[in-house]
């Protein structure tokens, strides 16, 4: 009985100012060393999900084309082809409906997909090969066409941002060449993501018959 009120009178123990201060240091350190490492995972993780977004664009505008048997007619431009817009900015146009459009038959704009936009700090590379362009058109079958490139590639779809209120979206490099044919693979196509402040980049591929190959 005497111990058990012994046990109960002695004064608890707590950590010493010294003691939290070292922790604190120790914290401090280890902040130092893991978030560069974090910011940079950060930024890898953004280009490369920019990539992979522009990459179910691509896929989206291939199976457009696909599911709507679009192709060309005598005198008409067929097919769905992705634009790169400018620097920023992305999309796809069902070629064979703008001709409805302009006969007002359909709704203006309803032949291009919403516009998109890369993460900020990402940013398409101008291209400066030979046939390149900002475009690159899908047929029913699925294939692709470089427009840049002519022969029997139609004629190139027009740049624009389409609706008044993409105007303000639309404003970086406009127009430029952005898809490229790649060396790596004889008869694909290469558009290439910068991530600015760190200079990563990132590559999304089209290989022969259409199949979109994003950078794993």
């Amino acid at each position: 009985m005497a111990n058990d009120a012994l046990v109960l009178r002695r004064p608890e123990r707590g950590f010493s100012l010294v003691e939290m201060l070292i922790v604190v240091a120790i914290v401090a350190v280890l902040a130092a060393v893991a978030l560069p490492n974090i910011s940079q995972y950060i930024r890898n993780y953004r280009i490369r999900g920019a990539a992979q977004q522009v990459a179910g664009e691509l896929q989206a505008a291939r199976s457009k084309a696909i599911m709507t048997n679009t192709n060309a007619a005598p005198g008409v431009v067929g097919g769905v082809s992705f634009v790169v817009v400018d620097a920023d900015s992305y999309r796809y146009v069902q070629e064979d409906l703008l001709t409805d459009v302009a006969a007002g038959t359909i709704p203006a704009f309803s032949q291009l997909s919403p516009l998109r936009d890369l993460p900020l700090g990402v940013r398409f590379v101008v291209a400066t090969a030979a046939n390149s362009g900002p475009s690159v058109r899908f047929n029913r079958m699925g294939n692709f066409c470089n427009p840049a490139a002519g022969g029997s590639c139609a004629s190139m779809v027009a740049v624009t941002c389409g609706a008044p209120a993409d105007g303000t979206r639309c404003a970086r490099e406009g127009g430029s060449n952005y898809i490229a044919p790649d060396p790596a693979i004889t008869g694909g196509l290469v558009i290439t993501l910068l991530e600015e402040s760190t200079l990563l980049r990132r590559t999304i591929r089209l290989a022969p018959g259409g199949r979109v190959l994003p950078q794993p």
